[in-house]
């Protein structure tokens, strides 16, 4: 099986700082990819070099063979690779419809003040859809700064799949919320990735190991430990370096 994304020697620095250090990394299709570390292993620099908000001092980053290393944001949008980020980025004065409108629209290059809205039912169509998939629908005429965090999640989840994307990073989807708001999104991330390649950079460990069918371990930028749930929970190593003690509860 070919991996759909594939990292090699990657490496970006701050300063004196490494955050990602001679990365080399495969991540292959028809599973949750999760990627975890302690604070400062390089998770959202990754994300940032993937995504294009960030380019690499040396190294390479492949997607489905096109290498992605020297594309704009825009360019690496448009192949497919959508992220969400840990502070939720979702437009606060807008309704849950309108967000998702836009965003569907922006991408669409339908964003011109002269041309009638109406023209475009198929956006309107997909709009509905993704409220429906993400139970956002009894909430479409609501202002996104208004919503519960949970569901302004919900939303930038939305914003994320509208586009019918490849893959999506997820970093720390479920940052911050309560147990029966992590529920709902870990269950929705689940649906998505039946569909879609799903990354996911998360702290929440029961979330990691009841999600992810492979996890990454970073610690300084490089790659420690890769395997399952089962494999990562018993390398001896993973728990030294990561969690710092004998244990650890899969």
């Amino acid at each position: 099986m070919k991996p759909f994304l594939r990292i090699e020697h990657l490496s970006k620095s701050f300063g004196g700082v490494k955050a990602v250090n001679d990365l080399s990394l495969e991540l292959f299709p028809n599973r949750i990819n999760a990627i975890i570390g302690p604070n400062g292993a390089g998770k959202t620099t990754l994300f940032n070099l993937i995504s294009g908000f960030i380019k690499a001092d040396s190294g390479k980053i492949f997607f489905e063979d096109i290498e992605l290393t020297h594309l704009s944001i825009h360019q690496i949008s448009l192949l497919g690779i959508k992220r969400t980020l840990q502070i939720k980025s979702v437009f606060n004065s807008m309704t849950v419809y309108e967000n998702l409108w836009i965003t569907l629209s922006a991408h669409q290059g339908n964003l011109n003040p002269f041309k009638n809205i109406a023209r475009f039912p198929e956006i309107k169509v997909r709009v509905e859809e993704v409220m429906e998939q993400l139970d956002l629908h009894r909430l479409g005429n609501a202002q996104a700064g208004t919503l519960s965090y949970g569901d302004v999640a919900l939303l930038e989840i939305g914003m994320a799949i509208i586009t019918r994307p490849k893959v999506i990073l997820f970093d720390e989807p479920v940052c911050g919320m309560s147990p029966s708001e992590t529920e709902r999104v870990v269950s929705k991330i689940s649906e998505i990735a039946k569909e879609t390649h799903v990354v996911l950079i998360e702290h929440d460990m029961d979330v990691v190991f009841n999600i992810a069918d492979e996890i990454a371990v970073l610690a300084f930028g490089s790659k420690l430990a890769a395997g399952t749930p089962k494999e990562i929970s018993s390398n001896q190593q993973v728990k030294e370096v990561y969690f710092g003690s004998d244990e650890v509860n899969a």
